[in-house]
């Protein structure tokens, strides 16, 4: 009996961490460019919220399967990304203009530096309008920047967590691992950031300014 209880409660142990540490998807493709996959990926932002919601209603006791499901949506976000990005090569290879000859004398021509993405290391203060009711609220993000590759803590006023996201150029989207997931995407300008941010299907706009 004593080993079955220990048992038990490493498995109650292993459900709650798979649960803290799931990786939540982002839609990561421009939609600008490709509009069917940047939905798509946004059905499954709003599909992993959903699932996350059923499983505060049920006190994750779904046998698994949700957050089966819950893996299964972010394995599908990072496939629609790898699509675009392929979609993007072909593009480029039907587009690209034949290679230039050069003189025997002239020297190779060297491939310009890629280009750096944007620093946004550090603590900021989102100003952020509430989705549900007339208001605004602040939040504060503190993130780590790895390439284009974004992590960090976020702290609202009632719930806080960690976040990841990515950026690309000026544009920068991350989203939190909290009970009420939010989703922020927007632009990186000479003063701060700014665009519109999601929870539970609704959306509403947000700046941000580095502390």
């Amino acid at each position: 009996m004593k080993h079955l209880k220990t048992l038990t409660l490493l498995g109650w142990i292993a459900m709650c961490c798979a649960k803290t540490y799931a990786q939540v998807p982002s839609v990561t493709v421009d939609p600008s460019r490709h509009g069917n996959l940047a939905a798509a990926q946004d059905n499954l932002v709003q599909a992993f919220e959903r699932i996350s919601e059923a499983q505060r209603d049920n006190n994750s006791h779904l046998g698994g399967h949700a957050q089966r499901a819950k893996e299964l949506l972010f394995q599908a976000s990072q496939e629609i990304g790898l699509a675009a990005d392929q979609a993007d090569a072909n593009e480029g290879a039907q587009a690209a203009p034949p290679p230039v000859q050069q003189s025997a004398s002239a020297p190779p021509s060297q491939p310009a530096p890629p280009q750096q993405p944007a620093n946004i290391s550090g603590t900021w203060t989102i100003y952020a309008y509430n989705v549900s009711q007339p208001g605004s609220s602040l939040k504060q993000v503190e993130i780590s920047q790895d390439g284009n590759i974004l992590s960090g803590k976020f702290r609202g006023p009632h719930q806080r967590g960690h976040l990841q996201g990515w950026i690309s150029g000026n544009h920068v989207e991350f989203s939190t691992d909290t009970r009420d997931v939010l989703t922020f995407r927007g632009e990186i300008t000479s003063d701060g950031m700014s665009g519109m941010y999601g929870v539970h299907g609704q959306h509403a706009p947000w700046r941000a300014q580095r502390n």
